[in-house]
């Protein structure tokens, strides 16, 4: 009687093993959700982390498949491919989201990459611009987009009459020596004509919007709400194996730069670990961790857009951002 029992005990327990061991290579087998990104311009250390992501494996831990793809320049703003369903992510700026979100479009930022914004001026040294201030009496080359919305707040702020201006719409030019032989100031961003004006030994003045009261994040990740909410785990796990990639690209600037070139082996090397390295300060700048959003700086920011009327109306800018997947990205 004893043995029937223990026999059909044994039965029992080899059954209920063999189902969870099928469970579990089923789960195991499981293959990666397809992920796709539209970069914010083309491939650069700009996105170094997911770069690293991608190269160190750090995506396909979390199960993920992600093609990167890099701007495409039919379209206005990034976001445009991911409302159409070319992308399930997208790499803008901020200001594009609160806009967008405004206009009613539905789109959500997951994390904030650059928390100081890399938008620069750069004043020659022989053109005796040192501040906003000096533009008066001077040309100024205004870029479209990010670009216009960053200069139009700065003079704002600074209560600069902008006629005394002499404002040029950006053009194609070579490099900053260029563009300093039409203006005395010219916009760009730290990771490209700021390394090169001091790989050159050029005499500058960098005029950061960001020091006169406008505040903008850069490069932040956005998807739609829909995508958000049908897919809370692989957004989770994009978030995650994303944030750890920057953390290594920061840690290991070199590294970060390989695996940058191994997307487009064409860029210059040294050009690529130098832009990434004038980048650090902005990405981690020792004030919460990497990815991480402030919503007094969301405020700032809705209310700026609005007070110079890029937006006709205000808008619960709680809707426009969640810091819930970097938070527990962190756990």
């Amino acid at each position: 009687m004893f043995n029937k029992i223990y026999c059909l005990i044994g039965l029992i327990l080899a059954l209920t093993s063999g189902i969870i061991t099928a469970c579990n290579s089923s789960a195991a087998a499981q293959p990666p959700a397809q992920v796709s990104v539209r970069l914010k311009w083309l491939h650069q250390t700009q996105f170094a982390g997911m770069y690293v992501a991608e190269k160190e494996g750090y995506y396909t831990d979390e199960n993920l498949s992600v093609k990167l793809d890099p701007v495409d320049l039919t379209k206005n703003v990034t976001y445009e491919n991911v409302l159409a369903g070319d992308n399930d992510i997208g790499i803008g700026a901020p200001e594009e989201i609160i806009i967008a979100r405004s206009e009613g479009k539905p789109l959500q930022v997951i994390a904030a990459i650059f928390r100081l914004n890399p938008f620069v001026y750069l004043a020659s040294g022989e053109s005796g611009v040192k501040t906003p201030q000096d533009f008066e009496g001077k040309t100024v080359v205004v870029s479209p987009g990010q670009g216009t919305i960053l200069y139009t707040a700065m003079i704002a702020n600074l209560g600069i009459d902008r006629s005394k201006i002499n404002e040029i719409p950006s053009q194609s030019f070579a490099d900053i020596k260029e563009c300093w032989k039409v203006a005395a100031a010219c916009p760009d961003y730290v990771s490209n004509s700021l390394v090169k004006a001091q790989q050159e030994g050029l005499e500058f003045t960098a005029i950061w919007p960001s020091d006169y009261g406008v505040p903008f994040y850069s490069d932040v990740i956005f998807a739609t709400d829909e995508f958000i909410e049908k897919n809370p785990d692989v957004v989770q796990r994009f978030v995650r194996a994303t944030l750890k990639g920057w953390q290594k690209a920061l840690e290991d600037p070199e590294l970060a730069t390989k695996d940058t070139l191994a997307f487009d082996s064409k860029l210059d090397h040294a050009v690529q670990l130098a832009g990434l390295n004038a980048s650090i300060p902005l990405i981690d700048t020792g004030e919460d961790y990497i990815g991480y959003m402030k919503p007094e700086v969301w405020q700032q920011m809705h209310d700026i857009l609005l007070k110079q009327g890029f937006i006709k109306a205000p808008i619960d800018v709680k809707s426009v951002y969640t810091n819930e997947f970097v938070e527990k990205a962190q756990q």
